[in-house]
């Protein structure tokens, strides 16, 4: 039996697979114990979907979806009329009915702008307290918001296009996910550089983290990697960044006074370190108010240019303090924002790796005596498990034993070739690698798959206990499974695309992002683009989930 629900197809089918249990909701006692245990999760095969669910969202393209660990609170992006978003809502807002739905609906939070159009937003995650959400953006943005007014309370321009985020479980390091394979730490709130690790080739589809601090990364190049994040020493004495050639220059991007990045060309020929008025601006320096000048060659002569004195330079982890830069306009090539002429050659090696187009920079003589030590999070990869198919997403157990990862065996790319195909009706084809996939978190190996969808699967959520999986694809529904079973034991059928599926940390509920065919009439309404649905179990039981000790207060902070 099926019944619409909202616009979409709920078939939450008692004996799909020839079942023979009865599909229940939590019992008082259950529910009760659930709401008493710290960090507590249910337990059990799952048997399928309640027929209640949450629309949080009928009109947008939604990207990206993501559980607070505490705080009863869900997060998605979603690409507005003019902007993205980032939508954050409350769940609490009553108590929960047996079948998993509320007793009252969900209730929007905050909904900042994010960025503009051009740059999809396709990362969102919440801190372990759920005080703060992490967006990333293919701007190349990190920005942090505060989870129950929208705040700002952090951003970083970063040098690649990103995909991907997550927090590390102490709170106090942030992963992120570029498009062209590099991960990199951060730390929270201030966002300064910890470590990075150019671990996959193409996008870093999913970033997850496992209670004892281990990062799983997927890709896809067909890879998921296993890394460590000790506490370390940060070299900050050495950094490498993305450089190009432009206009017969080799070019970095640094950053003046914790600003936004300029990209900078190097010209040993210039004596000190130049930049544009606008760059200088955006960097802090109130051009109009300089008094000291100097004079800059150039192709065409010379030029008195207004100096900053005592300025900060950063590439990542490298700080150079007590630079002095001259603001001058005509003494900047083409295509940069500013120029490291000997002033900055004197004190840094520059040797360019080509194969990764990166420039190796380091510091002169080391670290200067008497520059403090900072701790930061690093990036040791201990472990990778290919698989012949493309990695679309990644989630890790309570446990941190068990992965739920999506494969497909083309790329999720929506090209020209996808669009016709949707246009004239075609069905993608299922096969052995359109597939989500409980896998061994120590070893890789595929303990159960299923091969139930048609073409894409984009999602796949693990449960909390590790014995379930919900999945999503391009096939327009969302499966839900439980190892024991090959068939699934839940489906939810959409009007488009589904994005993201994620199971709540207690596992009672299953979250939804989906694009939604998009009208332009009425009140714009179409299919459910972000829906929470709760999720029923036979005989559930409650476990505790592992806590995390908290590390000393110790953060990588902005050099001023």
């Amino acid at each position: 039996m099926s019944a619409r629900a909202g616009g979409f197809v709920l078939a939450g089918i008692l004996c799909l697979t020839g079942c023979g249990h009865a599909r229940v909701g939590l019992s008082p006692d259950t529910l009760t114990r659930l709401e008493a245990t710290p960090g507590g999760y249910l337990t059990g095969p799952v048997e399928g979907f309640g027929t209640k669910p949450a629309v949080l969202n009928r009109k947008d393209f939604i990207w990206a979806l993501d559980f607070a660990p505490r705080g009863g609170r869900v997060a998605y992006t979603r690409l507005g009329n003019k902007a993205y978003h980032v939508s954050v809502w409350s769940l609490d807002a009553g108590a929960a009915k047996p079948d998993g739905a509320d007793a009252r609906a969900p209730v929007m939070l905050a909904d900042p702008e994010v960025n503009a159009q051009q740059y999809d937003l396709e990362g969102v995650s919440f801190s372990p307290d759920g005080a703060l959400v992490a967006t990333v953006s293919r701007s190349g943005a990190v920005q942090l918001f505060d989870a129950a007014t929208g705040a700002q309370k952090g951003a970083l321009a970063t040098e690649e296009p990103l995909v991907s985020v997550a927090f590390h479980p102490d709170g106090r390091w942030l992963a992120v996910g570029s498009a062209q394979g590099l991960v990199t730490l951060l730390s929270v709130p201030g966002l300064a550089f910890g470590a990075e690790s150019r671990l996959h080739v193409g996008p870093v589809s999913a970033l997850a983290f496992a209670p004892d601090g281990t990062l799983y990364s997927g890709g896809w190049d067909g890879h998921v990697r296993a890394s460590d994040t000790p506490e370390q020493s940060l070299r900050p004495d050495v950094a490498r960044t993305h450089f190009e050639r432009r206009g017969g220059f080799a070019a970095v991007q640094g950053s003046l006074n914790g600003g936004p990045p300029v990209v900078l060309a190097l010209d040993s020929r210039l004596p000190g370190v130049v930049l544009t008025t606008a760059a200088a601006t955006a960097s802090g320096i109130d051009v109009a108010f300089l008094k000291d000048t100097v004079t800059v060659p150039g192709a065409l002569g010379n030029t008195v240019a207004r100096l900053a004195r005592a300025q900060t330079l950063r590439f990542k982890a490298l700080v150079l303090r007590g630079v002095d830069v001259a603001v001058c306009d005509a003494c900047v090539p083409q295509g940069s924002q500013g120029v490291l002429g000997t002033a900055f050659s004197d004190r840094v090696d520059t040797v360019f790796d080509e194969t990764t187009a990166e420039a190796v920079l380091t510091l002169k003589g080391g670290v200067p005596e008497g520059t403090p030590e900072v701790v930061a999070r690093g990036l040791t990869p201990k472990a990778d498990f290919p698989f012949p198919a493309h990695v679309n997403d990644v989630t890790v157990d309570a446990r941190g034993q068990r992965l739920g990862v999506a494969f497909s065996e083309e790329k999720a790319e929506r090209n020209r070739k996808v669009y016709e195909r949707e246009r004239k009706g075609l069905e993608d084809p299922q096969g052995p690698w359109n597939a989500g996939a409980l896998v061994d978190a120590g070893s890789g190996k595929v303990l159960r798959k299923w091969e139930v969808h048609h073409g894409v699967v984009s999602s796949a959520a693990i449960s909390p206990d590790g014995r379930s999986l919900a999945s999503g694809g391009w096939d327009k529904t969302v499966q839900l499974f439980t190892e024991a079973e090959p068939l699934p034991r839940g489906t939810l059928e959409f009007g488009w695309s589904v994005r993201r599926v994620r199971f709540a940390p207690d596992g009672r509920q299953v979250g939804v992002a989906a694009w939604t065919p998009q009208k332009v009439t009425g009140n714009q309404e179409s299919d459910p683009a972000a829906m929470v649905v709760g999720v029923h179990y036979a005989s559930p039981a409650v476990e505790a989930r592992a806590t995390v000790a908290a590390p000393p207060a110790v953060e990588a902070t902005p050099a001023q």
